[in-house]
């Protein structure tokens, strides 16, 4: 009998404001709060997804010495429907002051795609028409 795969279902990111991480990634990214798990040692934390919840974002609230964010071009990717929506995203991140990059076509693999920072520096990156190419192995 053949043993299932692992399989990835969420990240887990150091937040230094639960409350205002949990605000942006419900704004920009569409996600939920799904649960808020009781941690043994008392860290605040919190689960987001998508209404599918194939795959979740822990936000855990730690002090800002250990909330190091994502280095250089780490990033959460956020797929969109269109390059329209990319551009919207694009539009109203600028006026919030959050827009790191883009909107910018990197061609038929990676697609059109954008960059925003969340409040402790970590980036989301919104594209369009990416060919990840993945499949179940």
């Amino acid at each position: 009998m053949a043993t299932a795969k692992p399989r990835l279902n969420h990240i887990g990111l150091p937040v230094t404001d639960l409350a205002k991480s949990i605000a942006f990634y419900e704004k920009w990214a569409g996600m939920k709060v799904q649960d808020r798990p009781k941690d043994p040692v008392g860290i605040k934390g919190a689960r987001l997804a998508h209404a599918k919840g194939e795959f979740a974002v822990s936000l855990l609230e730690m002090p800002m010495a250990m909330a190091l964010p994502m280095p250089g071009v780490m990033h959460l990717g956020l797929e969109c429907t269109s390059k329209a929506q990319v551009d919207k995203i694009a539009n109203d991140a600028r006026k919030a002051g959050i827009l790191v990059s883009g909107p910018v076509d990197s061609g038929p693999e990676l697609g059109y795609q954008t960059y925003i920072s969340d409040p402790d520096g970590n980036n989301l990156e919104f594209s369009f028409g990416q060919k990840l190419g993945l499949t179940e192995g």
